[in-house]
């Protein structure tokens, strides 16, 4: 066993796995709470990205959810049986799972996150672990407050809040659907909304009131659903048309180190929707999503030519002072340098003002400035 990984990894992985993964660059080792894990970076065999293993078992990592780009198509090719329409919210994945007594928050990459395991207590009833400890908590952290993202939530005002959408057992197995809901309700813990069950076999009836709530999704703002099935089979995510433009206009800032993917992929998931739904791409929309991808990136350049930095800010409350600067040095890994502005009491939290200094996007602008040329 290489030294670089602790003893405990042959009790879930083969010497021939472990050095298949270390060859991958697949397997981190880090500390938390004097207690170590190894997380998984990369999808392999049954374990999706962000399986996390320690001495006394494996956080499983939250699969990935199939996209569909035309909604009627899609449910009709994956959808055979029963299933409901719960909403897609815009934040980031958050497991709690309870480790040696302590509630720990992972992220969809197998970190733990100082500020949400902090905000823990605040975010969900706890008692559930008292009847449930082996169970884990899937859910999407949303609202202003957020260390990871800056775009803003219509339906959220003050704070943080989690909206939980699955419970996994410890071997990764989703519980019921109907089970999880009963669950969480008994708990009072604030799930995603809902609706049905609908049915393929419903006919028209339910493909239009499907039809129906995206398109009221989209008037409010939201950003989707995500269609699961009440027995086994696969979820499926769509997004709405207005989304695909927040999208735009909370990233155009950062062109510069988001690959290009990401931004032609809005812009087909628009393309898509405005077909099925027979919207005109009316001159409102296009012209909001040209100033996206040439105003903003054009407000950009000037501040590097002015010297400055692409910067994102963020304002965030915690209850412990400590987990300030565990924050700070969580988000340096990630290779985003993180500067703390300003810490100050508030109420019985801390609030902790800081922003993000994108290198990799200040440097490309930056030498595109001076005139070194580059190959595309």
């Amino acid at each position: 066993m290489s030294t670089l990984y602790p003893d405990f990894l042959e009790k879930y992985l083969t010497e021939k796995e472990i050095t298949t993964l270390k060859e991958r660059e697949s397997l981190h080792t880090y500390q938390f709470n004097e207690l170590t894990f190894v997380r998984l970076s990369q999808e392999y065999k049954d374990y999706p990205r962000g399986a996390v293993f320690y001495e006394k078992g494996i956080i499983p990592g939250y699969p990935r959810i199939m996209r569909i780009l035309h909604l009627e198509n899609g449910i009709n090719r994956y959808f055979k049986d029963s299933f409901y329409v719960e909403e897609k919210v815009d934040g980031y994945n958050i497991r709690i799972a309870v480790i040696n007594g302590t509630p720990l928050a992972f992220t969809r990459g197998g970190f733990i996150c100082p500020f949400t395991t902090d905000r823990i207590p605040d975010l969900i009833d706890t008692n559930f672990f008292k009847e449930y400890p082996e169970y884990i908590i899937c859910g999407e952290v949303v609202g202003p407050g957020s260390p990871y993202n800056t775009e803003a939530i219509p339906y959220v005002d003050e704070d943080v809040v989690f909206l939980v959408f699955d419970i996994l057992d410890e071997e990764g197995i989703r519980l019921h659907i109907e089970d999880r809901y009963k669950i969480f309700e008994r708990f009072n813990i604030q799930q995603i909304r809902r609706w049905g069950p609908f049915n393929v076999s419903g006919g028209t009836s339910d493909m239009d009131e499907i039809k129906k709530i995206i398109l009221e999704l989209d008037r409010d703002g939201r950003e989707g659903i995500v269609i699961k099935p009440v027995s086994d089979g696969k979820s499926v995510k769509y997004v709405t048309l207005s989304s695909c433009l927040r999208d735009l206009e909370a990233t155009a800032h950062l062109i510069t180190e988001l690959p290009a993917g990401f931004f032609t992929q809005r812009i087909l998931r628009a393309v898509f929707f405005c077909h099925e739904f027979g919207i005109p791409l009316s001159s409102e929309y296009l012209i909001s999503s040209a100033k996206a991808l040439y105003l903003i990136p054009e407000q950009t350049l000037k501040k590097v030519a002015d010297g400055e930095s692409v910067k994102e800010f963020f304002d965030v409350r915690v209850r412990n002072k400590n987990t300030v600067d565990e924050l700070i040095q969580h988000l340096n890994r990630s290779g985003v340098r993180t500067q703390l502005v300003s810490v100050e009491k508030s109420g019985d939290h801390y609030r902790a003002k800081f922003h993000r200094i994108y290198i990799k996007g200040t440097r490309e602008l930056r030498h595109r400035l001076m005139g070194k040329g580059f190959f595309d």
